[in-house]
């Protein structure tokens, strides 16, 4: 199954959430295999929508190690497949460097030509919005770091 990145860190809402099926996934009848992935390329596009207000768009002082939904996805595919031992921990997939999510919205409306003032926030009323600043959803020195970088997948 996907995962998130820093899920184990969080104490509320959708972390806390995804946490838990992770544990219900590991703890039941079937074998379970997890791949805690970095926010996907994708996203950016959604958390923009989901910030914007007329001309500016909101959006969480995020740093990440964004990576592109296929790379997760052919990553989850020879996870499925391997005959390899389960690890301790979970497996973990991010993009190759650390990024800024407000940077690469801003990217993002240049590459459509959108006219939007993007803003970093924060959320003191989210007890995890602190992992999104302060490098909780970076992966871990194991983690496989995969490509494209986020600029190489807006241009092609």
């Amino acid at each position: 199954m996907v995962s998130i990145i820093g899920t184990d860190k969080a104490t509320g809402g959708y972390g806390a959430a995804k946490l838990a099926h992770e544990q219900a996934a590991l703890a039941g009848p079937v074998p379970a295999r997890i791949l805690r992935a970095a926010q996907f390329h994708e996203f950016v596009e959604v958390l923009m929508g989901w910030g914007r207000q007329g001309d500016v768009v909101y959006l969480p002082k995020m740093r990440t190690q964004i990576v592109a939904a296929r790379t997760v996805a052919e990553a989850l595919a020879g996870l499925a497949l391997s005959d390899d031992p389960e690890g301790e921990r979970p497996d973990e997939i991010a993009g190759p460097r650390e990024e800024y999510l407000p940077d690469l919205a801003k990217l993002l409306a240049a590459k459509r030509g959108e006219q939007v003032t993007i803003e970093a926030v924060t959320n003191p009323a989210d007890p995890d919005d602190a992992l999104n600043y302060n490098g909780g959803l970076l992966p871990s020195p194991h983690a496989t770091l995969a490509g494209p970088t986020f600029a190489e997948w807006l241009g092609a």
